[in-house]
């Protein structure tokens, strides 16, 4: 503002320019005061101590009079138009521009009158921080701006480019305080299988059984109908509870229940068209407000009582239920003891879970590969995770198979449990891949040294070493004190092999067992003893009852389908594909399930060869080359079998919503820098959850394009 006057000063009084440089040349001509004429205050103090003296000087002059206190520093900075300092001296005190004295400052001038510039400085600074205090409260942002290039950063040399991309101080409070994680980043299996979860959403009626969809229906609408009774009634019940007499309190219920029906009827108007319009047409109306009244009266009176289980009615199991009050919890990898990240950036807590190049396991790894945040490693816990859990938890040999439809989160549900599984001790071989295994095992070798009932068994050598490495890789310490015995290393291993195995064996035994780590290690360092070492080890693990053991099998239906392999053992025209159930490295999982299929292409169940203590989980997938069919008869000869099957729906209204905010506080797509514009928009949160389906993988594409 002071440039632009001063702009304004030269442009108009060029000649008054002139004259104030000859003065200025003399002695840097700063003040000019007629002591007979007003005093005069000068825009140099205010922009400059100091002016240049070859540069010339430019001084304006103030309409209003010095005070004596002279605080002209402090005061408005509203200028009046100013005069060309030659044509006022000559108009209004007829003094000579020659005539005036040199250049004397505000010290010689005001004798001890001194400016403190850095009070000024502290005072301007107040009036512009309190310009960003109005300015926020008027926007009502609930961060800072992170972006913002001050001077500080200027006068270091930074860029643009040195600031952060993201930062989690931008995300909106109202993500940071809806995102819930479990404070240890993990739970245990025990815990997990007590942990309060909010309601899933019931599989779709056209997916299914509709008879669980009606029922999930019907709640919801009591439930609206029972927020709308809370609303009208709750300032009513607290005078009643403020009643002394009951007779009082008795008649003032009585009112109550007469005046609901209509009072929620007239609250919706213009409030809540779907409760006034919609369900107050509906017959059944009026016997569902007086439940929802009766049961809010029931809490009320709950609340009242000391020892709620002393006074519960029988009819109240429902509002017992800490499900229906429970927020969503998020497990976080990276916040568990020892959590690391493998070489692609994904946890060693879920070992092997990778990205494939071409096509592989679901899309939960895109979410982590998207995030701005690369401190973290989030999955939801969900009920039909917490089902799994009660599974395993409860007993040993516990046989779970995983359904849902694509991207609803099959496989997050898996790795939650194999973390947890890992979480609470348990020895964990993780094969996330099925359809890959089934396909990608570069050559089949008949094994000469092992048989059933059906035949001669094959082996897999490169996948048999692979999977060999990866139980070293994630267990090496707990198998420590685990050895084969001779017995067992005798069934499975061959005696040619068996030489190999002791030669490279490094501390050999009196009784001749072997350590499962030295097995291991040289199963995977060695290709052509990798099938029998595999075989051993597992054997060993099936039957030992120190330490849990769990197998956890996602795309199972995929080794059920078409078979890739094939040998001229099983075949001589090389027409038929070994079964599943044939191949060594394949035959612990179908033992477990109990579960196999025909020549004819019809499955059939048998008597499970469970684990002694563990159990076995395995997931179907939606997304790969498997028949319908295959996948549903197989679904069904599972679930004859006693297994349990978990279904995994997709997400409730509740989950979207912490979906949504932890998209934002890890920062994913365009949620990464709008500051909760989505997340605190209803309608928005709505569109995504409709175009979604509130299915995993189209929420995250909605997300992110």
């Amino acid at each position: 503002h002071i440039q632009s006057r001063v702009s304004t000063v030269l442009q108009y009084h060029h000649n008054s320019i002139l004259m104030m440089s000859q003065v200025a040349a003399k002695g840097a001509l700063r003040h000019i005061i007629q002591r007979k004429a007003t005093n005069v205050s000068f825009f140099s103090n205010i922009h400059t101590k100091t002016l240049s003296r070859s540069a010339g000087s430019v001084t304006s002059f103030h309409d209003n009079h010095r005070s004596k206190s002279r605080n002209h520093f402090s005061q408005s900075r509203n200028f009046s138009q100013s005069r060309g300092a030659s044509s006022m001296l000559q108009d209004e005190t007829g003094i000579e521009m020659d005539d005036i004295e040199d250049f004397k400052t505000d010290k010689e001038y005001y004798p001890g009158d001194e400016v403190d510039t850095g009070k000024t400085d502290e005072v301007e600074e107040a009036k512009r921080q309190a310009v960003r205090d109005e300015l926020d409260t008027k926007t009502g942002r609930l961060w800072e701006d992170r972006w913002e290039f001050t001077d500080e950063d200027w006068s270091t040399g930074k860029s643009f480019e040195d600031l952060a991309d993201w930062t989690e101080e931008i995300c909106s409070r109202v993500s940071r305080d809806r995102v819930q994680v479990y404070p240890d980043g993990v739970p245990t299996l025990g815990v997990l299988a007590s942990l309060p979860l909010p309601l899933s959403t019931p599989t779709h009626p056209a997916l299914g059984d509709p008879n669980p969809y009606v029922k999930h229906r019907k709640n919801a609408i009591f439930n609206s109908i029972y927020d709308a009774v809370e609303k009208f009634a709750e300032p009513k019940v607290e005078k009643i509870l403020a009643t002394k007499d009951w007779n009082e309190k008795q008649d003032a219920i009585d009112d109550l229940f007469e005046q609901v029906h209509d009072g929620i009827k007239k609250r919706g108007d213009g409030d809540d068209d779907y409760i006034s319009v919609v369900l107050g047409s509906q017959p059944t109306f009026p016997r569902m407000v007086e439940q929802a009244l009766e049961k809010y009266l029931r809490s009320v009176v709950r609340d009242e009582k000391e020892s709620f289980d002393e006074n519960k009615d029988g009819n109240d199991e429902d509002d017992s239920n800490p499900d229906e009050s429970a927020v969503p919890v998020f497990m976080d990898l990276m916040k568990s003891k020892g959590a690391s990240l493998d070489s692609e950036g994904v946890p060693k807590a879920i070992n092997p879970l990778k990205k494939h190049p071409n096509d592989g396991v679901g899309r939960m790894l895109e979410e982590w590969e998207l995030s701005a945040n690369d401190k973290t490693r989030r999955i939801m816990i969900r009920q039909c995770t917490r089902d799994i859990a009660r599974v395993l938890n409860e007993g040993n040999g516990s046989r779970v198979f995983v359904t849902g439809r694509k991207g609803a989160g099959k496989t997050a549900a898996l790795a939650s449990i194999v973390a947890s599984a890992r979480e609470s001790g348990h020895i964990v071989m993780y094969l996330p891949d099925g359809d890959r295994l089934r396909r990608n095992g570069y050559y089949v070798e008949a094994n000469s040294h092992r048989a059933t009932e059906e035949g001669k068994l094959f082996d897999l050598p490169l996948l048999s070493q692979e999977v060999c490495g990866q139980l070293m890789e994630s267990h090496s310490k707990d198998l420590g004190s685990m050895s084969a015995s001779k017995e067992v290393v005798e069934k499975i291993i061959s005696a040619d092999q068996l030489k190999k195995v002791h030669k490279a064996v490094e501390n050999p035994t009196e009784d001749e067992s072997i350590p499962l780590n030295d097995l291991l290690k040289i199963g995977n360092e060695n290709v052509g003893l990798a099938a029998a070492c595999y075989g051993a080890v597992v054997d060993v693990l099936m039957t030992q009852t120190s330490t849990p053991f769990t197998i956890v099998v996602d795309q199972f239906n995929c080794m059920f389908d078409r078979g890739h392999y094939f040998h001229g053992d099983f075949d001589r025209g090389g027409e038929k594909a070994i079964p599943i159930d044939r191949i060594t490295l394949f035959k612990p999982l179908t033992d477990a399930m109990g579960v196999m299929k025909t020549d004819g292409g019809d499955f059939i169940t048998k008597d499970p060869v469970p684990m002694k203590v563990g159990g076995f989980v395995a997931g179907i997938t939606e997304s790969h080359a498997v028949t319908k069919k295959c996948t549903k008869d197989l679904t069904d000869a599972i679930a004859g079998s006693g297994a349990t099957c978990v279904d995994v729906p997709q997400y409730s209204a509740l989950e979207v919503e912490h979906i949504l905010a932890n998209f934002e506080i890890i920062g994913i797509g365009r949620l990464r820098f709008d500051r909760g514009e989505t997340v605190m928009n209803n309608q928005e949160v709505a569109y995504l959850r409709m175009v979604s389906g509130a299915v995993g993988q189209p929420l995250l594409d909605a997300c992110v394009h």
